[in-house]
């Protein structure tokens, strides 16, 4: 190559530098002002690995953001670490947070984050359509129900020994609840069942049960059905059992009001009463002797709308995840989200702001308990499905 080509070459080299560094400026300078673009923030957020540990998170989610899956931990400043983690199923992955970790899961494996790092535990027989059902905690771990075309399995997670085991459950709709720490199906043939990784034999599990969402407290499990419409009201079926004694029980559920949805979720006793979210509120009945065989259920906490005067919207609805409950309070998210038709490209929903927040399901009293700051993940288009919050932080609330 002669002088002039070589001299060529270095100018050339040259205008391709200048180009380059008037392109990072171009993104510094929208970074500052708009925020990190999606795509760049999305190579930024990295896969999950075995050293992303919980270290000083108070809350986890699993949301939705620009199109991809993310797992993220929250700590008391509101501080986000984030990584991208695939759903099992579609926006059906959960979580749930004892002392024995955080557990979630994706397509063909199940974690357990504790403090310092990630523990994996493959699944052998999962498939490609399979979607979460329930995720319940056990005295040694973690029980997952999961299902698709192929039937149903369950997952026992002995965080302890460090091992999964698997069984076949068929094709079954039952429902999963934790007792004292033992993992429980319920379903309509079998009543409710205690189930463990020795369990051998979980055929014969009835495909239908007429319960959508289960809890259980103390010897009792408790599960709701779907809503039906009646002539002037919208009507529940509340199916209870009794591990002690055997005993079943159906009670109508009967609302004041229009409720607007098909299934309820997040059950759970606090205090003599069931709740439960539906639609947007969460509602409750006592549970206590004077339970008769119809009963109308109260209004206890408003999920709708804005909170208080802040301008931020409560995310609700009545999938399971959707809110967290501890110590007779629920946890879930809000955010302030702004509608963008750019003249080239496609619309989305910007975030502007995104805070966890805390109601007493008593009292009805609603607050911001955390302001998210350095979101690491995308800011468009968000949908948040499974929240998770550390126990002895919502203790201290």
């Amino acid at each position: 190559m002669g002088q002039g080509q070589k001299a060529t070459t270095k100018r050339g080299v040259s205008a391709l530098g200048a180009w380059g560094i008037v392109a990072l400026v171009g993104v510094g300078v929208w970074a500052v002002f708009f925020g990190i673009p999606a795509g760049i923030q999305t190579l930024k957020t990295p896969l999950i690995s075995e050293d992303f540990g919980l270290e000083d998170a108070v809350v986890a989610l699993r949301l939705d953001a620009d199109d991809r899956s993310y797992l993220v931990l929250v700590n008391d400043a509101g501080e986000t670490r984030s990584v991208q983690l695939d759903e099992r199923g579609f926006e059906d992955s959960r979580l749930v947070w004892t002392e024995n970790g955080l557990s979630t899961g994706g397509p063909f494996d199940e974690y357990v984050l504790d403090a310092d790092d990630l523990r994996s535990f493959p699944l052998d027989i999962a498939s490609e359509s399979s979607s979460e059902r329930a995720r319940v905690a056990t005295g040694d771990g973690f029980a997952v129900l999961t299902g698709s075309a192929e039937g149903a399995q369950l997952a026992f997670v002995d965080v302890e020994d460090g091992k999964l085991t698997e069984r076949n459950v068929g094709y079954t709709s039952a429902g999963l609840t934790s007792c004292d720490g033992e993992a429980v199906l319920v379903s309509g043939d079998h009543g409710v069942r205690t189930v463990t990784g020795e369990t051998e034999d979980l055929s014969g599990t009835s495909p239908f049960t007429g319960v959508g969402s289960v809890t259980c407290a103390g010897d009792r499990v408790y599960g709701l059905g779907e809503f039906v419409d009646a002539e002037d009201h919208e009507t529940q079926t509340l199916q209870i059992w009794d591990r002690t004694t055997g005993e079943h029980r159906e009670v109508e559920i009967r609302y004041p009001r229009s409720v607007l949805a098909w299934m309820s979720g997040t059950p759970f006793v606090w205090e003599g009463r069931l709740y439960w979210a539906a639609w947007t509120a969460l509602w409750s009945v006592p549970v206590g002797p004077e339970l008769g065989d119809s009963v109308t259920a109260t209004e206890t906490v408003d999920l709708g709308g804005f909170l208080d005067d802040v301008d931020v919207e409560i995310i609700s609805g009545t999938g399971e995840g959707v809110l967290a409950a501890a110590g007779g309070r629920v946890y879930g998210v809000a955010t302030d989200e702004r509608f963008i038709n750019p003249r080239r490209g496609a619309s989305y929903d910007r975030l502007d702001r995104m805070t966890i927040f805390g109601a007493d399901a008593a009292s009805g009293e609603r607050r911001i308990e955390l302001e998210l700051r350095g979101i690491d993940f995308p800011k468009r288009d968000i949908h948040v499905h499974a929240i998770a919050v550390n126990p002895q932080w919502a203790a201290e609330r």
